[in-house]
């Protein structure tokens, strides 16, 4: 029988976050951003589980296989090698790779990148943006017979084989997201502009002229299970700023007022499904509702309009916020 493998890859430096701690080390809703990403690939129930370190000790919990990487400095390559040399090790024919600065990568991905046919020698998860599938394109099963064709150095990884073979993949869609955490403005800068840790898993879906966050993307299950109508979520500071002051002086009334109720309808149509088509696919307990902020008809909140609209949602409301911005500068 198989041995089904599966190999998280946490040993680099992690140069560009610029916090007090190894960003592995960063505290994201009560836990280490590590924790998450051990936490789903373990939740997947591979026979075998693999962590390679390096730059920083991690407290590893026991049943599992420590790889140190003395190399890490050298790319995440070396990395990859430690990962494949111990799925070797123990007689098994492809081992699926995971990152450790992805936390937002569930336990669904891993078991569906991990069971997927083995008649594909690399199999790589792909996330909807909403609009299309895009690779992660971790997790990444990699079959015995791609380890030979693997670099042994540099920061590539399994890129370099899948971008030149691409008859060896096959893809499979996938719940979640692969945002890594590479700098403490994607961690730190979200806790801060909500004022409280986040309580569900999110991606920054739109960036300012700063490259800072301006628009989040919620998942639509919060980590205690709760629901969350809000897709698109206002981030930024001065829009917040900005669409507030117009709710204040009567932009809600005046918005319904304006906007047509059938086009306004269907927003609320669009959202919803655009939402809820990121549930998991079996998933039976309670579910968001309504459309926009979860309104069911009219105008509830114009952050979360201009947030859709700011997303690429067609949005009759958004699009009215946005005109009245235009016309305050």
């Amino acid at each position: 029988m198989a041995i089904r493998t599966a190999a998280l890859l946490a040993a680099g430096g992690g140069t560009r976050f610029e916090g007090p701690a190894h960003k592995l080390l960063a505290p994201l809703n009560g836990r280490p951003v590590w924790e998450w990403a051990l936490a789903a690939m373990t939740d997947a129930k591979p026979d075998l589980l693999i962590v390679v370190t390096g730059a920083v000790a991690l407290d590893l919990p026991a049943g599992i296989v420590e790889r140190h990487n003395p190399r890490w400095a050298d790319g995440q390559a070396t990395s990859l090698m430690c990962a494949v040399a111990a799925a070797r090790e123990a007689g098994a024919d492809s081992v699926t790779i995971g990152l450790a600065d992805q936390p937002h990568v569930p336990s669904s991905a891993w078991q569906a990148v991990t069971d997927a046919p083995t008649e594909y020698p690399i199999v790589i998860a792909t996330y909807n943006d909403g609009s299309h599938d895009k690779p992660g394109p971790h997790p990444v099963r990699l079959g015995r017979e791609t380890w030979p064709l693997l670099p042994a150095q540099g920061d590539a990884g399994a890129r370099g084989l899948i971008q030149a073979e691409p008859a060896m993949v096959h893809r499979v869609a996938c719940e979640g997201s692969a945002v890594d955490i590479d700098t403490i403005n994607d961690l730190l800068q979200v806790a801060e502009l909500l004022g409280r840790q986040p309580e569900g898993d999110f991606e920054v879906a739109v960036r300012d002229e700063n490259d800072e966050p301006l628009v989040l993307r919620n998942a639509p299950l919060m980590h205690n299970g709760r629901p969350m109508p809000t897709l698109y979520w206002l981030a930024g500071k001065t829009a917040l700023r900005d669409v507030s002051r117009l709710e204040a002086s009567g932009g809600v009334r005046a918005a319904e007022a304006e906007v047509d109720a059938a086009e306004l309808a269907a927003a609320h149509a669009r959202y919803a499904a655009e939402r809820d088509a990121r549930l998991p696919h079996d998933y039976r307990g309670p579910r968001p509702s309504g459309g926009v902020a979860g309104t069911r008809q009219g105008v509830k909140c114009l952050h979360a309009h201009y947030a859709y609209h700011l997303a690429g949602g067609d949005d009759p409301v958004g699009r009215w916020v946005a005109a009245r911005l235009r016309e305050q500068c």
